[in-house]
């Protein structure tokens, strides 16, 4: 069942994630829940913390449209910097230029806790910095300028109002 997506400025955003040590079945569900809140937001990644669970565990977008989860993830090289149009489901319409890497090496584990390591460059790379970068607590605005960030935080901070009184009104 999909879940709310949170809306940046949250906390929850902003605190890096505790790793995974429990890779059975909460872990599934947890997995789940996100995979379906990522379909219905039309995402190509999402972080456990988008969703309010402080784990370490992502879902990654790859280019033919399919998807595979890293858990507990770490970025071992990263090389080639580059500028990249980025958004993200949890500051919605809003797409900036976002300094990056073009090539990655990542290591992580799946869902059975068995370790991998991945090389990517492009999409691949960009959206794994992306997802590792909420797990440690980062949104992709913190590399925009200030004027450009306290812009985008103007929208958000209008936006979680008018959520909060959409949710109000349901209640009603």
């Amino acid at each position: 069942m999909a879940r709310d997506i949170v809306i940046w400025p949250n906390k929850v955003l902003n605190t890096p994630t505790k790793p995974v040590t429990d890779f059975g079945e909460h872990l599934t569900k947890l997995l789940d829940e996100m995979y379906a809140s990522m379909k219905e937001a039309e995402g190509i990644g999402i972080a456990a913390n988008q969703i309010g669970v402080s784990q370490r565990c992502s879902w990654v977008g790859r280019e033919d449209g399919t998807f595979f989860e890293i858990i507990n993830p770490q970025i071992l090289e990263k090389s080639g910097p580059v500028t990249l149009e980025e958004g993200c489901l949890s500051v919605p319409d809003q797409y900036e230029k976002t300094p990056r890497f073009h090539k990655v090496k990542v290591k992580y584990q799946d869902r059975a806790g068995e370790w991998h390591e991945l090389e990517a460059e492009g999409r691949l790379a960009h959206v794994l910095q992306h997802e590792i970068d909420h797990l440690d607590g980062h949104v992709f605005v913190e590399h925009l300028s200030n004027l450009k960030r306290s812009l985008i935080l103007e929208k958000m901070k209008k936006l979680q109002k008018a959520l909060s009184r959409r949710k109000d009104e349901k209640k009603e």
